[in-house]
């Protein structure tokens, strides 16, 4: 040891281990770079958010680039129409109660459908969730852009805006793949050291 010389004795692992830390960083390249769709229907690069009903947009409650988290009104729809139809639905209900009508039942399902079209007209991110790897969780993440305007009318699932969901999915693969390709080179590294 009086020359600081170190002997290794030469052997396949390291050369097995920078095999084992390509094949995973070219693995972790494909799905942090270049996803296939069944990586992207897991993990959205964008979610469109969209009315389950047609009406004008009233309001657009969120800016681009803002964050969302927890439960936020994202937009609302001008509900004049519906809330109308809902004090039609109830007084129609009331009067059948008061009459002992035998059609009260189908006065207060008419009822309890206008209250839930009313509902529509409101969307909020916890009304989305969306399927990662820890299950199911709810929308939250940054508006990319808004896509529809205040005063304008809108069909029912066309989209109001886009969300880049907060999934760290394709960070851990980048951060996999860096790591990996280091270890690659340190083991081919020793690999070439211990032949010697």
């Amino acid at each position: 040891m009086a020359n600081g010389k170190f002997k290794i004795k030469g052997t396949k692992d390291f050369l097995v281990a920078s095999v084992f830390c390509g094949f995973m960083c070219i693995w972790s390249i494909r799905d942090a770079w270049f996803p296939t769709e069944k990586v992207l229907k897991r993990h959205p690069l964008e979610f469109p958010v969209s009315f389950k009903t047609s009406g004008v947009v009233k309001e657009i409650h969120v800016k681009p680039k803002e964050e969302i988290k927890g439960k936020i009104l994202l937009a609302s729809l001008s509900d004049d129409a519906y809330r109308a139809k809902v004090t039609e639905a109830e007084a129609a209900f009331e009067a059948a109660k008061a009459a002992k009508d035998p059609a009260a039942e189908e006065k207060w399902a008419a009822l309890m459908k206008a209250r839930e079209e009313l509902s529509l007209c409101s969307i909020y991110n916890t009304d989305y969730k969306v399927k990662t790897t820890h299950g199911e969780d709810v929308l939250h993440g940054v508006v990319e852009r808004i896509t529809a305007a205040p005063a304008t009318h809108i069909d029912a699932g066309a989209a109001v805006m886009i969300i880049k969901p907060a999934d760290t999915f394709y960070l851990f693969n980048k951060t996999l793949a860096v790591l990996m390709f280091i270890g690659t080179l340190v083991s081919l590294i020793f690999h070439r050291i211990a032949s010697k």
